[in-house]
């Protein structure tokens, strides 16, 4: 795999960790426009306001991004697009979109969707 492969999946792999700072833990919907995916196309958080709260709630994952800046950036390009062409980069990638969509119920997993509820519901504030 080529350099530029790997990072391209890892900023997507990325942009599914952050994701979830967007969505709301709990029982998936079965309503389509209520999809982890869809909170996340359709999000009004900037990647700024996004850093901002993930640095308040979760200062250990921002760490980790901060010393990553190729990495950041890729997500500031996520956030900066419009929701359809947010829609367009997770319809290229299916196995992304499905494991949004996919509700954990333990492991750690389950600890960091109640961080990202913090997350979805301050993300406004900063």
């Amino acid at each position: 795999m080529n350099v530029s492969r790997a990072r391209l999946q890892f900023g997507i792999a990325a942009v599914g960790a952050i994701s979830a700072a967007l969505v709301i833990p709990g029982i998936a919907s079965a309503d389509p426009a209520d999809s982890d995916s869809s909170r996340l196309v359709n999000s009004t958080c900037s990647f700024a306001q996004i850093d901002a709260a993930m640095h308040d709630v979760t200062p250990q994952l921002a760490a980790r991004l901060d010393q990553a800046p190729e990495r950041k950036a890729q997500l500031a390009d996520f956030f900066s697009k419009s929701p359809a062409d947010r829609q367009a980069v997770l319809d290229a990638h299916p196995q992304l979109k499905s494991r949004l969509d996919t509700v954990p119920t333990e492991g750690p997993a389950v600890e960091w969707r109640a961080k990202a509820l913090t997350i979805a519901e301050t993300c406004g504030n900063y």
